[in-house]
Parts: structure tokens; C-alpha cells; sequence
């Protein structure tokens, strides 16, 4: 009976400290505010009108219970690069949507997202040009002219490199309003906005004329511009010598660079 006794008190013992343990860690996270949220931070002050590099930002963990609307989640990183502040921001700070220029009451205005010296210019762009609808603000791409010659071959030649893509038809990458409905139709002609300086807007008007503008999506971390990129004619893709030259071209890749993690 004794013996009987020890192991029910044990028993209870054991179911006490696993419930008071089980108690004690939703005491925790309750208390904690919740699973963590990533939300980008600043990690160098930020001068009223600079636009924002990624060596500004950084990454920190908030409990969600914490986390407001303002903050910006660090998967829109890419999404807020180039893009001006309204006011300065200070180092290690939480950057908010609201210190940016181009979201005020939750819209992005064209004009807001042209940064001082740069302009905007909208091209055509058919389904391959605007990535069958997956090409999104703030990405970067390189535009290619390909053109007829007087003896009816055709040249592709790399017009200019590393363009900021501020708007995607209509989208400027604001977040959607409540009830806002978006819908995107890959196989229709829409537009695509790119800052350009003045000079390269010239380019860009001439060549849409000349020829066709196709768009080449860059990674968002490649900013490199290639010196002296060659053309392409119609004999690199005919004669079998010129299509194995090419192909043996090994790019100079990278590992893609991620935000500097602040805690």
C-alpha cells in the first residue's frame, strides 16, 4: 500500500511539473507578444530626401503583437530600394511606410517615385517584355534593341543597363486598398515605367522607333554594368561556330547578397 502510495505522489509529482512547465511557456509567449516578425531597420541614419541603398537596411525580429501597419516587412525590401525618405530617419530605427515620399495616405504617385536628376519614361512592353505580368516595381532590368539592317538580318544589341522599374502598367507598387481589387492580364500589351536620366530617356524614345524594346530581368542585387557588351546578328544564331562560342561564355555570377540581420 505504501509502495502504492509513493508511485501515485510521484505520478502527480511528474503531471505537476509538466503542467506547470506547459503553463509557464504560454505564460511566455503570451507575455513575449507573440512569434517573431521580420521587419527592416535602419543600420546608418538616413538624410531627409536620400534614396534608400540596401547597405542602409537591416533586418529585426519584433514580436507580432508589436508589429504595426507602418512597418515594412523584410520581404518588400526589394520593393522600397531607390525609393527617397520624406524625412530623416535615424540609425537603428524601425523604417516605417510613412517615411517614405511615395506613400503618403497609402498611395504611390508617379512623380513621387522619380528620384532628383532622374526621369520617368513609359515603353511598350507585350507579354515577354513585362514578363507575362510578374515583372514588379523596383525590380531592374537591361532593355535591348533589336533592329533590321539595309541587307534585312537583324542585330540585338544592349541598348542600356541596370534600369529601375518604377511602374508595371499601373501598378507602382502600393499596397492594395481595402476592397481593392487587382487583375492582371499576361497577354496584353501593357506598359512599363523605367527611371532613366535625361540622356538615356532621348536614347530610349529614338530606339522604340527604330526597332523593338525587349526588357532582360536582372537579379535585384546585380547592379554590375558590363563594358563593351558585343551584339548579337542573325549569324551567331544561324552558323554553328558562333551558337558554341556563345554557349561556352561562362557569366561571373555572385552569391546573391542578403540584408545585414540586426538584433
Amino acid at each position: 500500500m505504501t509502495r502504492k502510495a509513493i508511485l501515485a505522489a510521484v505520478a502527480c509529482a511528474v503531471a505537476g511539473v509538466v503542467m506547470l512547465f506547459l503553463y509557464m511557456q504560454r505564460f511566455e509567449e503570451e507575455a513575449s507578444g507573440g512569434p517573431p516578425v521580420r521587419i527592416i531597420v535602419t543600420t546608418q541614419e538616413i538624410p531627409l530626401g536620400t534614396a534608400i541603398r540596401e547597405d542602409m537596411l537591416g533586418v529585426r525580429s519584433l514580436p507580432s503583437s508589436y508589429v504595426e501597419a507602418r512597418h515594412i516587412p523584410a520581404s518588400e525590401v526589394q520593393r522600397i530600394l531607390g525609393v527617397r525618405v520624406r524625412s530623416g530617419v535615424a540609425s537603428d530605427e524601425a523604417l516605417l511606410w510613412t517615411d517614405l515620399a511615395t506613400t503618403s495616405e497609402q498611395q504611390r504617385d508617379l512623380s513621387g517615385l522619380v528620384r532628383q536628376g532622374m526621369r520617368a519614361i513609359t515603353i511598350r512592353a507585350d507579354v515577354s517584355t513585362a514578363f507575362g505580368g510578374l515583372l514588379r516595381p523596383g525590380d531592374r532590368v537591361d532593355a535591348l534593341l533589336t533592329v533590321q539592317r539595309e541587307d534585312r538580318t537583324h542585330v540585338t544589341m544592349p541598348l542600356l543597363q541596370n534600369l529601375l522599374v518604377l511602374a508595371s502598367g499601373r501598378d507602382t507598387g502600393a499596397p492594395a486598398r481595402p476592397g481593392e481589387r487587382r487583375t492582371t492580364n499576361s497577354g496584353s500589351v501593357s506598359q512599363v515605367t523605367l527611371s532613366v536620366t535625361l540622356e538615356q530617356s532621348q536614347v530610349v524614345a529614338l530606339a522604340q522607333e527604330q526597332g523593338r524594346l525587349t526588357l532582360v530581368l536582372r537579379n535585384p542585387d546585380d547592379i554590375t554594368v558590363v563594358e563593351n557588351a558585343p551584339s548579337t546578328t542573325t549569324a551567331d544564331i544561324i552558323e554553328p561556330e558562333r551558337r558554341t562560342r556563345i554557349q561556352r561564355r561562362a557569366p561571373q555570377t555572385d552569391e546573391p547578397r542578403l540584408p545585414t540581420r540586426v538584433e
